[in-house]
């Protein structure tokens, strides 16, 4: 398996889970990662986490793999830096689902975040 930086496998997760949302819901997905790797529940690298079993599956179903392979959009690695780099929009939040799953929290865009 080829190795990518951080900012660009966040990016692809990024891309890969909300690539059409506006960029606070870009960095609200980046924020759930950065969120879970400070929790140390899922695991000690942004891989780690992003890779966990049964938790993001377009990691899983090798959808974050091709966007690592061919470069994400830019808006998703300035979601990246902008996550990594400490702006939060979701707080503590360490979940997402669709807005339309009726979970309550903190809505942007499509995505509730909690």
């Amino acid at each position: 398996a080829a190795s990518y930086d951080d900012v660009t496998l966040l990016a692809s997760l990024i891309q890969s889970e909300a690539g059409n949302e506006c960029m606070e819901g870009q960095v609200a997905v980046g924020n759930v990662v950065m969120n879970r790797l400070r929790t140390g529940k899922y695991g000690n690298s942004l891989y780690s986490v992003i890779y966990a079993k049964g938790q993001f599956s377009p990691a899983g179903s090798g959808r974050v793999a091709q966007i690592c392979a061919s470069g994400p959009k830019a808006s998703c690695i300035q979601a990246a830096q902008a996550a990594m780099g400490g702006a939060s929009y979701v707080g503590a939040a360490t979940k997402f689902r669709p807005a339309s799953s009726g979970a309550e929290g903190v809505v942007i865009g499509n995505h509730v975040f909690w």
